[in-house]
């Protein structure tokens, strides 16, 4: 299992300045990466140049579109190391949030820095974290009828390559003119600039230089943008046929009950899981990012949906990544493959963020036991995704296959399931079963004594974190303004000493789940017994070196021409 989260950056700015004058996005996440590349060794990413991977096992990627490179905002999104546990990955995402804060407080720039761990911004912009598992995607026919959909995925990726490479290599022609020409320029500008001055710092190209020698996405950045969307718009035509092929796939194929068992427990845990946040017209939700999901299992990617299960890695592996990863496709062809939840939030409480993934873990271990004959199955997904996602006060029921039941409902039949699957399961097989099963009763006790009695919410402080951030929102009175409110939303959030959540768990320490004594060592060395150990282990190797090394999840691809290796990190 796996983490992703993005990160807001925010500029502390008591000069009030205006948006020209506050630092740019990439330059802010080019500053950020250069502190961590301090902090250990790092390897750039085989299919992004900006993507970093960290000894720690996890990456570094700006998630930014690129005509807002030179704005401000953006998003640093990290992500974790594969790991087999949840307590170690809890461990490895206090380790992650402890190094982008201390990242950006150590960054070089002129701005005091700061960085959010939360799901939407006050414009509304939702962003957050997603949730990996390694999971059976389909069994017995439902395998079969996958692998032909893969093998004819992979015919049409073929045709989409063949077609794509003209367009490419104009686009690239394009780029290198637009080099030249602007050169050329530069040089009647300053003519008398030879002696003083290296034309690249004009140009980054000199008449001198060969086309060949200029580096592909150096070319790719320099096409007008008219050009460049007209191409892009091309391209995604081309690969519109994928698209459509792997929606299919994604809604009616892939991970048939692990949607069809999860969407409830993933619908529910909102009251266990879910941040908080305000909205414009000062309504208190128990998950912002709920309220913006508009499908059950989608792209998430291509026309900027927001479904519950994310199959946006499979759209890139398809079509982003198709030059490099044709012969990869064959990994498609296997029976565990990556099953991605959009619906998650980012939480600052340790217990909320460590029942938020160990109940789906033990439940996807029930669901491939075939132990589900008393999971609820939610109707109208969507819609009562959003009434639970409403409703702080615990009260709305959604209709389910066991009638109408309340999010607190829903929770404890998943609890009172996982308690009978592990009472029959042998002792062997049990690893932290029992740990999450008291973790996540705990919460779910909690929010019974809130239901009851809307007073109760004392041990609830520093464990679920909607309920504590509305604690401190209460405290303002009722006469505070809407800005006063939004402020504690968002610097709740906030991964700096000043951070609210931060400030108010200092005097809570019976809250923190997880020693700093292994935070700081995951924060520097990946768990043994994955991917990410070998991983972390070539990334100190080859960083450094003489070798050309870049990286991605699955290998690494390490020297030049013919001499180039790939090494694969699960064998």
């Amino acid at each position: 299992m796996g983490m992703e989260t993005e990160y807001a950056t925010l500029a502390v700015d008591p000069q009030a300045l205006s948006s020209e004058d506050l630092p740019a996005s990439l330059f802010v996440y080019e500053q950020i990466c250069e502190a961590i590349r301090r902090d250990q060794p790092t390897a750039k990413g085989l299919f992004d140049s900006e993507q970093m991977f960290l000894a720690s096992g996890g990456a570094v990627t700006f998630e930014s579109n690129p005509t807002l490179h030179d704005t401000p905002g953006g998003l640093i999104e990290i992500a974790t190391p594969e790991v087999r546990s949840p307590e170690e990955l809890l461990t490895c995402q206090r380790s992650i949030d402890q190094l982008v804060a201390d990242a950006t407080a150590e960054s070089e720039t002129s701005f005091d820095l700061r960085v959010l761990k939360n799901s939407s911004d006050s414009y509304s912009h939702i962003y957050g974290c997603q949730e990996s598992y390694d999971a059976e995607v389909a069994s017995g026919v439902w395998l079969l009828v996958y692998r032909i959909f893969v093998c004819l995925l992979w015919m049409m990726q073929v045709v989409s390559l063949v077609v794509s490479v003209p367009l490419l290599w104009c686009m690239l022609a394009i780029g290198w003119m637009a080099q030249r020409r602007r050169g050329r320029a530069n040089s009647a500008d300053f003519p008398n600039s030879a002696a003083e001055y290296d034309a690249s710092e004009f140009a980054g190209f000199t008449e001198h230089d060969s086309l060949h020698d200029q580096p592909p996405k150096t070319a790719f950045d320099s096409v007008p943008p008219v050009v460049a969307m007209f191409f892009v718009t091309a391209l995604r035509v081309i690969h519109l046929p994928i698209v459509l092929v792997l929606r299919f796939v994604a809604r009616h194929i892939a991970f048939r009950p692990q949607r069809r068992y999860l969407t409830a427990l993933l619908a529910s845990r909102l009251a266990v899981c879910g941040s908080g946040g305000l909205d414009y017209e000062g309504r208190y939700r128990l998950s912002s990012k709920a309220m913006a999901i508009d499908t059950i299992a989608d792209m998430g990617s291509f026309r900027g949906e927001r479904p519950v299960f994310v199959y946006g890695h499979w759209l890139s592996h398809y079509c982003a990544k198709t030059f490099l990863s044709l012969a990869s496709t064959r990994i498609m062809f296997a029976r565990r493959q990556r099953l991605q939840i959009g619906l998650s939030d980012s939480n600052m409480a340790d217990h909320a963020e460590y029942v938020k993934f160990a109940s789906v873990s033990l439940v996807l271990d029930m669901i491939e036991a075939g132990a589900v004959a008393d999971l609820p199955v939610l109707k109208n997904s969507v819609a009562s995704i959003h009434r639970i996602a409403s409703d702080w006060n615990l009260i709305s029921s959604v209709p389910t296959s066991q009638g109408e039941l309340s999010a607190l409902e829903i929770q404890k039949k998943y609890l009172m399931a996982a308690r009978q699957f592990v009472g029959e399961t042998s002792k062997q097989w049990h690893g932290e079963s029992e740990t999450v099963l008291s973790r996540w009763g705990s919460l779910i006790d909690i929010l019974s004594a809130f239901r009851r009695d809307h007073t109760q919410t004392r041990d609830a402080i520093g464990r679920i974190d909607w309920m504590t951030k509305k604690h401190l929102i209460d405290a303002l009175g009722e006469k505070s303004e809407w800005t006063e409110k939004k402020k504690i939303d968002l610097r709740y959030h906030e991964l700096s000493a000043a951070g609210y959540f931060q400030q108010l768990i200092r005097r809570l320490p019976e809250a923190v789940l997880v020693k700093q004594q292994n935070v700081d060592r995951r924060r520097r060395s990946p768990p043994s017994g994955s991917p990410a150990a070998r991983r972390g282990w070539m990334i100190r190797e080859f960083t450094g070196s003489d070798e050309v090394f870049h990286t991605d999840w699955a290998y690494a691809m390490i020297g030049r021409g013919r001499k180039r290796k790939r090494v694969n990190f699960d064998t």
